[in-house]
């Protein structure tokens, strides 16, 4: 599982970056159908959403005291499941700002750089206790990196949606 989770997080890295690049700096703050985010407000709310793990990561943690993948299953169901409508927490809720393309770019660069890091470097079996996910509680290093993966995955399958409606609005 382990060796798995850091596969899809290298995977999910790489399709973020190729998802970003689908669009210009233009095509990057337009909306692309009515009730729809732009790509640069989905690229906030999943940098907002993932740029504290590494500092979560880098805080109090403790022994756990249960299987280290056990909400893992969980994460995977909710976020994979495209037929459900989430709705996102106000502390990651997009602006409604201008975004930056490259500059999305580049953080997203250095937060995955960090958390490569952290995932080569420390013990991800620890349960996180510096935040507490909703409905969840505290997760294991192995259960946020999941997260990562598999919110990322439903954020990148969204952007290349906005993607597919804007070309065909230009078309």
């Amino acid at each position: 599982m382990k060796e798995q989770l850091f596969i899809e997080f290298e995977e999910t890295t790489k399709e973020l970056f190729e998802a970003l690049s689908l669009f210009s700096q233009e095509e990057f703050n337009k909306i692309p159908f009515e009730g729809s985010w732009t790509a640069g407000q989905v690229a906030e709310h999943l940098f907002k959403s993932e740029s504290n793990i590494p500092t979560v990561l880098k805080g109090s943690s403790e022994e756990t005291k249960r299987d280290v993948f056990a909400n893992c299953g969980i994460i995977r169901k909710v976020f994979l499941d495209y037929t459900v409508k989430m709705k996102s927490p106000e502390f990651i809720l997009p602006s409604g700002a201008r975004k930056d393309r490259d500059d999305f770019i580049h953080r997203f660069k250095e937060t995955r750089r960090e958390l490569k890091t952290q995932i080569e470097t420390l013990d991800l079996n620890k349960t996180f206790t510096n935040f507490s996910f909703p409905q969840m509680g505290c997760l294991t290093g192995w259960e946020l990196l999941c997260f990562v993966v598999c919110h990322s995955r439903r954020h990148i399958r969204q952007m290349k949606i906005i993607a597919e409606k804007l070309k065909a609005v230009a078309a």
